[in-house]
């Protein structure tokens, strides 16, 4: 069972290590998306996300400040939500569906990196749960043992 915890690092930070690279390799490209969204400062917010997507990634990966790595994550999704994916003002309903969609997306996996934030990185990471700083614990408040 231990190995879930690695594997589920791995399918998680594995679409955030992409998209962050994507943001360097595809910017001028993001940035127009960025800009057309009404983001400030687009260019700077594609860079700014884009590491922070990569660091916050390879974090919850290797489980290396991995609560920081998620929180960094669960931010920038939470940002995107609101200020690219605003399906309330789309009045295409086909658009206005597939930007629901990625809204939606963008909290259920905000969610899912407050669960790092609050339990950590678990076994087989690269700094011990007792060496994390941060909240979080099993059953009952007990800490976790790994």
């Amino acid at each position: 069972m231990g190995l879930l915890a690695p594997l589920g690092r791995l399918l998680f930070s594995a679409i955030f290590i992409t998209s962050g690279l994507n943001h360097f390799f595809q910017l001028q490209a993001m940035t127009a998306y960025a800009q057309s969204a009404g983001v400030p400062e687009p260019r700077t917010a594609v860079l700014a996300s884009g590491v922070a997507l990569v660091l916050g990634g390879l974090m919850v990966l290797l489980g290396l400040f991995a609560r920081l790595g998620a929180a960094a994550i669960a931010v920038f999704l939470v940002a995107a939500a609101f200020m690219v994916h605003k399906f309330w003002l789309v009045t295409d309903p086909m658009q206005a569906q597939n930007q629901l969609i990625h809204f939606m997306k963008n909290l259920s996996m905000a969610g899912g990196a407050l669960f790092i934030v609050y339990f950590g990185s678990g076994p087989y990471s690269l700094r011990s749960r007792k060496a994390e700083p941060g909240l979080g614990g099993g059953r009952l408040g007990m800490p976790l043992r790994h």
